[in-house]
């Protein structure tokens, strides 16, 4: 020990510690979706952290902040991410999973971008379904309240007549 500093080899140096990731690229099968490339500078990754959040609740049966952030960290580290490494990179997590996750993800991001604003359109017609729903909903009560009013109006002047 010269100097008060260990000598030797790092990782870099050795060849026994290669990448391990690139290694499990090499040897791994994926989604031909993943030939194409995304811009994420096309993509409203706020109008699509919803969707992966719920993706991941409903693959893991819990909530993971966790394994939120890291996908959402991955995908904002490049204008154009590799999806092989992000699914290599989430096979801890997800296991097996991991690629039915990627490649649902991938198609999302795919159609985001292609989309005008970054948001895919099966979003924007879920949305908009989801509103259509929800209004009618709303007329049906309302008119079950006005006729519950009627009913009580109705009752109240036959009360009064008696």
């Amino acid at each position: 020990m010269a100097g008060g500093f260990f000598r030797g080899t790092n990782v870099e140096q050795d060849p026994r510690f290669g990448d391990v990731s690139e290694k499990m690229i090499g040897q791994a099968k994926f989604s031909s979706v993943f030939k194409k490339p995304v811009n994420m500078s096309k993509v409203n990754l706020e109008a699509i952290k919803p969707w992966i959040a719920d993706k991941i609740n409903t693959l893991l049966g819990i909530e993971d902040d966790v394994l939120f952030d890291f996908v959402v960290n991955m995908l904002e580290e490049s204008n154009t991410p590799d999806a092989r490494t992000i699914q290599v990179n989430l096979a801890g997590f997800l296991e097996d999973k991991a690629p039915e996750f990627m490649q649902n993800l991938w198609s999302v991001l795919l159609e985001a971008q292609q989309s005008e604003g970054g948001i895919p359109e099966s979003f924007i017609r879920n949305k908009m379904k989801e509103l259509r729903l929800k209004r009618e909903e709303e007329e049906r009560a309302a008119a079950l309240i006005r006729a519950s009013n009627t009913r009580l109006r109705e009752q109240v002047a036959v009360e009064g007549q008696a």
